[in-house]
C-alpha cells in the first residue's frame, strides 16, 4: 500500500510540472436534480494564503478547473486535497489569455470564473444552484456583485472595489473578451442578466499592505503599458487631479467614509493606484 502512495503521489507530481491534469471522480455530479453542470473556473499563481477559502466554497460545483503560472509555494499542495479537481500550468501573460487558453480543459456546460482570492458564500451558491435547477436558461451569462473584505472588515459602502463581474457564463462563450487587456479584461455577452445585489461574492484582495502594494505596481504597471499600447498620454492634470478625484468619489460619494479607517485607507489606496498607473504611462512615452 506505501508503495502504490508513492507511485501515485510521484505520478501526480509529474502531472503536473508537465502540465498534465489531476482529476478525481470529476465527472460525478453530487448536485442531485441539479440540469446543467457547472465548472469552477480559478487562476492561480502563490495564492496559498487564500486559496483554501477560495476552493472550499465551491465543492458544490460538478470540477474545480485550475489555471496555475507555476506557482512556488503551497498552493498546489493545498488544491490537491479537493476532489474532482483538474490541475493545468501556463505562462502568465494576462488574466484573459489564461482563460482563453484553460477553456478547452473546463468539460461542463457552464463556468463559473472565480478568482483566487474570492469565496463563494452560501446564499450565492444556493442562487446559482437555483439558476442551474432550470430546464432552460435564457441567457448566456449573469453578472454578480463583488464585496471586498479588507483588514477583517466587510465593507458595506465600496462599490469602487470590484462592483460587479460576469462570473457565471456557458462555456461557449467565456472565451470572448472584448480585448486581452492585462488587467480586468470583460468577456462580451449577447443575453446577459443581474443577479440580485443581495448575493454577492466576497474579495479578499488585501492579505497585507506590504503585499498589496507589489501588487499595485505590477497592476498599474500593466495597465500602463495597455494604454501606451493603444495611443493614450499623460498629461499633468492625470497624475495631479484624477487621484484627488477618484479619492473624493469613492470616499464621498460612494460613501467610503461610512467604513471607518478601513473605508479611509482603502479609498486612498484607489487613488493611489490612479497617481502610480498615470506616472507609469508618463513615463513609458517619455521613453519613446
Amino acid at each position: 500500500m506505501a508503495r502504490l502512495w508513492v507511485v501515485v503521489a510521484t505520478k501526480n507530481l509529474w502531472a503536473v510540472a508537465n502540465g498534465i491534469s489531476i482529476c478525481t471522480g470529476c465527472s460525478s455530479n453530487h448536485r442531485g436534480s441539479v440540469k446543467h453542470s457547472v465548472s469552477a473556473f480559478v487562476l492561480t499563481q502563490n495564492n496559498e494564503a487564500t486559496i483554501r477559502a477560495c476552493l472550499d466554497s465551491v465543492t458544490w460545483c460538478d470540477e474545480i478547473v485550475i489555471i496555475d503560472s507555476f506557482s512556488t509555494d503551497r498552493t498546489l499542495e493545498i488544491a490537491r486535497e479537493y476532489p474532482r479537481l483538474k490541475i493545468y500550468q501556463n505562462e502568465y501573460t494576462t488574466a484573459a489569455e489564461q482563460r482563453i487558453w484553460g477553456n478547452p480543459h473546463v468539460t461542463s456546460e457552464w463556468v463559473f470564473i472565480i478568482d483566487s482570492d474570492e469565496e463563494c458564500p452560501p446564499d450565492l451558491r444556493d442562487k446559482f444552484i437555483s439558476i442551474l435547477e432550470q430546464d432552460k436558461i435564457e441567457n448566456d451569462g449573469f453578472v454578480i456583485r463583488i464585496r471586498t473584505r479588507f483588514m477583517g472588515r466587510l465593507l458595506e459602502h465600496h462599490d469602487y472595489i470590484s462592483a460587479k463581474g460576469k462570473r457565471l457564463v456557458l462555456k461557449e462563450v467565456a472565451t470572448r473578451y472584448k480585448k486581452t487587456a492585462s488587467v480586468h479584461a470583460t468577456i462580451k455577452l449577447d443575453h446577459i442578466a443581474f443577479i440580485e445585489p443581495k448575493y454577492y461574492l466576497i474579495h479578499n484582495p488585501i492579505r497585507s499592505l506590504d503585499l498589496h502594494y507589489q501588487k499595485m505596481i505590477r497592476y498599474a504597471r500593466w495597465q500602463a503599458q495597455d494604454m501606451h499600447v493603444s495611443g493614450r498620454k499623460a498629461h499633468w492634470w492625470h497624475i495631479l487631479l484624477r487621484p484627488i478625484g477618484k479619492f473624493m468619489q469613492f470616499y464621498l460619494v460612494y460613501g467610503g467614509f461610512r467604513d471607518g479607517l478601513q473605508g479611509l485607507l482603502i479609498c486612498l489606496l484607489a487613488a493611489y493606484s490612479i497617481f502610480l498607473k498615470f506616472s507609469l504611462l508618463y513615463d513609458l512615452q517619455r521613453q519613446d
